[in-house]
């Protein structure tokens, strides 16, 4: 008797242990904690636009961009470790191509013409989250990556080409920022963040993305915002672009 009591002694240790174990990797495991989120964003673009001598009013709407769109991208990845230090990325990329009418040139000229313009945003960031009683506040950190490629063919009113030209410019802007979250109840969230910052050929530029979750599953959740961003870059003779952008989001999130 005694030497089964030792043997089921022996085998309760054992089990004790190895399920510790699996609760202690499951523990860690559990400490990152990511999500991927794919969108789209009907985007209103406002502004004014310099290639050179060539000068144009933006005014781009959804409408337009429908009208125009080759190729788009928009997706995010976002983690943290612990409930304490974070990242996301997020990046957006749209292709466009279309005739223009409104492109002034160093004569005071209207040239007429067809566009390609390619444009690429990504955004880096790292935060610190810190809970309250009304919800989380992450310090945001990083920056933000322009990507402009243009190829404009335009001519005059003689029908004559006037002006074959491409542009590569490309920039950085560091920012810092601040993101609140909130839980409204058991299925909804609201969030908003906002950040500034500036670059070398940036005299201002800023972002502010406010909206609501509202969790679809135990695994994803609805993410629809509204976003706005300002950016005023000033390479002189080469390419400036002064421009505000607004729009309504909407997105799904995978979390794991």
């Amino acid at each position: 008797m005694a030497k089964w009591r030792y043997l089921l002694a022996s085998a309760l240790a054992a089990s004790s242990t190895v399920n510790a174990q699996e609760a202690s990797a499951q523990a860690d495991t559990k400490k990152w904690q990511h999500s991927f989120e794919i969108y789209a964003l009907a985007l209103n673009i406002r502004g004014d636009s310099t290639i050179s001598d060539l000068s144009a009013d933006v005014d781009v709407d959804p409408a337009f961009i429908m009208d125009h769109l080759d190729m788009t991208a928009m997706v995010r990845l976002e983690g943290i470790y612990d409930n304490q230090w974070g990242y996301y990325i997020d990046y957006s990329f749209m292709k466009l191509s279309g005739k223009t009418n409104s492109v002034l040139g160093s004569n005071l000229e209207v040239l007429k013409g067809n566009l390609d313009i390619r444009q690429g945003v990504l955004d880096v960031k790292g935060f610190k989250r810190y809970q309250y009683d009304f919800g989380t506040i992450d310090y945001l950190f990083g920056l933000r990556w322009w990507d402009n490629d243009i190829d404009a063919k335009l001519y005059g009113s003689g029908g004559k080409l006037s002006t074959d030209r491409s542009l590569d410019e490309d920039w950085v802007d560091y920012q810092i920022g601040v993101r609140w979250i909130t839980q409204i109840n058991k299925d909804w969230k609201f969030h908003a963040t906002i950040d500034a910052g500036l670059g070398s050929d940036t005299d201002f530029t800023s972002s502010l993305l406010t909206g609501v979750r509202y969790q679809i599953n135990s695994w994803s959740d609805l993410n629809v915002a509204y976003k706005s961003t300002w950016v005023d870059y000033e390479n002189k003779g080469t390419f400036e672009y002064d421009t505000a952008s607004q729009g309504f989001l909407i997105g799904w999130a995978a979390h794991f």
